[in-house]
């Protein structure tokens, strides 16, 4: 079942209705439902944002909250590619209030689920017999719902383990290509109102969240993607992913390995290594950039699991991010660099491997750029925060209009992401230094290739 490749093209068109004759118009009929449908979702939640904190004034507290409960509901709401941001979002506790960040926390795995009978309809059809032929035991209630699927413990009968059985939501593949007509559409329409938003690759950046999110709801794509992470990480024991039963793995169906283990705020209750479980964290983001160029670019507290003494596990595999071999290099020498408060060769790299730059006069470039890394680097190692420098450097490219390659956002996610877990679980963290080994290694592979 996972031989088949998907056909992004067909269902694009049988999500639509491509196959009438009127089905461009019929799109573009969809497209602007949808469009007047999220902008007045968001004025509602505006609207009763305001409303609230009016009532709530002298209350930050309770405000923060309701911003948080605001934005659930609008994302809830919204569908799959909005719930993504949100989660996106709820990752960061270190750098946004944590009464937000909990509200936001909803969203990785409690999202209102789809009925069972809808559920006993999809298995059944993808998996071509009964649910009480394939399953000793099958619990109605979802043990998680998400924005892409949801996933039901279950009983496999031929082997009698128990299961995690992942079930694609039946309208999800239509909402999010609409939403990614919409946003490009938006992202298209804010390069032209503001030229300097061409710099930071709005359009281009937008189009490749969409990808990943689409990719994401073909479920094959991510049985593929377990089997990948599997052999890139095969031999290291502390990090896990769940097991696939191929056989019973389909487009909208993928019948797996039940993965026991605490949530990050159950680990006070179980005896987890936590400067273990960094250190894997850390080798496993570094791993990834740097070494495979494969990344699980959806990594939020709902999608791991600890286990003693001190293994983590990775679950929804759906989301991720490759990076070719020079895409590794320069993100290697670029956050060396950075690291090292070397501003000029953080500069001359950014500039000499833009895809697109008119920069005015090269000096002041330079010389802000040195400028900043240099205030960077005083503060000293241990205050490096990656993902808050890069969004400065950001900054001063944009200003002098160098466009940064696209895969940087992705990067700059996965780093935000690992950055933020591993403070949480041990503030003493500084992930500038502990991925100082693969910064090194991939830079010397720049050295060696331009020699």
């Amino acid at each position: 079942m996972l031989d088949r490749q998907v056909d992004y093209e067909s269902s694009h068109r049988s999500a639509l209705g491509a196959e009438a004759p009127w089905a461009d118009f019929r799109h573009a009929l969809l497209v602007a439902r949808r469009f007047v449908q999220i902008g007045i979702a968001v004025a509602a939640a505006v609207g009763q944002y305001c409303w609230i904190r009016w009532r709530l004034r002298g209350e930050p507290d309770a405000s923060v909250r309701a911003l948080g409960r605001t934005l659930v509901r609008l994302c809830t709401r919204l569908g799959a590619t909005f719930i993504k941001v949100g989660q996106i979002v709820s990752s960061r506790s270190d750098l946004l209030p944590a009464a937000f960040v909990r509200e936001l926390a909803a969203l990785q795995d409690r999202v209102p689920p789809f009925p069972f009978a809808t559920v006993r309809s999809i298995v059944e059809r993808e998996l071509g017999q009964p649910i009480s032929v394939l399953f000793r035991d099958f619990t109605p209630e979802p043990v998680a719902a998400a924005s892409v699927a949801q996933v039901h413990r279950a009983v496999w009968r031929e082997t009698g383990e128990i299961v995690a059985v992942k079930v694609r939501r039946p309208d999800v593949l239509e909402k999010i290509q609409l939403d990614r007509a919409v946003l490009l559409f938006c992202a298209r329409w804010l390069e032209r109102m503001v030229p300097s938003l061409k710099l930071v690759s709005l359009q281009a950046q937008m189009s490749q969240f969409c990808d990943a999110v689409e990719r994401q709801v073909h479920l094959r794509n991510e049985a593929r993607n377990n089997q990948r992470f599997q052999t890139n990480f095969l031999g290291d024991p502390d990090i896990v992913f769940p097991r696939l039963i191929s056989h019973a793995c389909t487009d909208a169906v993928l019948v797996m390995e039940f993965i026991e283990g605490l949530r990050e705020e159950e680990l006070d209750h179980g005896p987890i290594d936590r400067s273990r479980v960094v250190a894997a964290g850390v080798r496993c983001v570094g791993k990834m950039i740097f070494e495979h160029g494969f990344v699980h670019a959806d990594l939020h507290p709902g999608n791991l699991r600890f286990q003693p003494p001190g293994r983590i596990a990775l679950l929804d595999l759906g989301l991720v991010g490759e990076l070719t071999a020079e895409d590794r290099r320069i993100t290697a020498a670029t956050l060396l660099a950075l690291v090292q408060g070397d501003g000029r060769r953080v500069a001359r790299l950014f500039y000499e491997n833009a895809p697109y730059r008119a920069v005015v006069n090269y000096h002041d470039y330079e010389r802000e750029m040195e400028q900043l890394v240099a205030e960077l680097r005083g503060r000293d190692l241990a205050s490096t925060e990656f993902s808050r420098d890069i969004a400065k450097i950001f900054d001063v490219l944009r200003r002098h209009r160098v466009q940064a390659r696209g895969h940087m956002t992705m990067v700059n996610l996965a780093l935000m992401t690992a950055e933020g877990l591993g403070k949480r679980l041990d503030p003493s963290l500084v992930l500038a230094e502990a991925a100082l080994p693969y910064l090194i290694a991939g830079a010397q592979e720049v050295g060696r290739e331009h020699t």
